[in-house]
């Protein structure tokens, strides 16, 4: 794992910001009922926050992560725990969502503009199965944000030792 003292890249940065309002949004329609606009933007916004996150979770380990901060050990083991299981949640959300029309034997439409064609038939089994872990996981990334953004705070308010400004000026040759 590589570890550099500075901050983020601009990608890195907006990656961040546009996952992050994705999951809110995500998170507000996930309740819509099939065929309703809520639901079709639910799909739609989750079929391309796949592509991020997916790019996110491998992109990650390439570009290396910037310092740890100094405070206590624990601290920093917690940050990371905390980082790798809402990347980890989000990575299986958005997998499960794309399984659950697939695994009808439908294409995931995104907003009517493309279709991801089905690489499967029918199974009623692991359409069931995406559906539970799809909602296990979905539910566990709101908890898991809340400590994400609980740190940040902590960062910025009470150390103030210019973590939290990491993903609000990108550097040049950031992760």
């Amino acid at each position: 794992m590589t570890t550099r003292p500075d901050g983020y890249s601009l990608l890195s940065i907006a990656l961040h910001w546009i996952a992050a309002i994705a999951v809110i949004a995500l998170f507000i329609t996930h309740e819509g009922e099939r065929g309703s606009a809520q639901y079709a933007f639910h799909v739609g916004g989750g079929a391309l926050l796949g592509i991020i996150i997916i790019w996110r979770v491998l992109r990650r380990p390439l570009r290396g992560f910037p310092a740890k901060p100094d405070q206590p050990a624990i601290l920093n083991l917690v940050s990371t725990v905390v980082l790798w299981a809402l990347l980890a949640a989000m990575l299986i959300t958005v997998v499960t969502g794309y399984f659950l029309p697939w695994s009808l034997g439908a294409p995931i439409d995104i907003f009517g503009i493309a279709q991801i064609p089905s690489p499967m038939g029918r199974s009623h089994g692991l359409h069931e199965a995406m559906e539970e872990i799809h909602e296990i996981t979905g539910q566990a990334i709101l908890p898991l944000v809340a400590l994400h953004v609980l740190g940040a705070l902590k960062h910025a308010i009470i150390d103030k030792d210019g973590v939290m400004q990491r993903m609000g000026r990108a550097i040049g040759g950031g992760h």
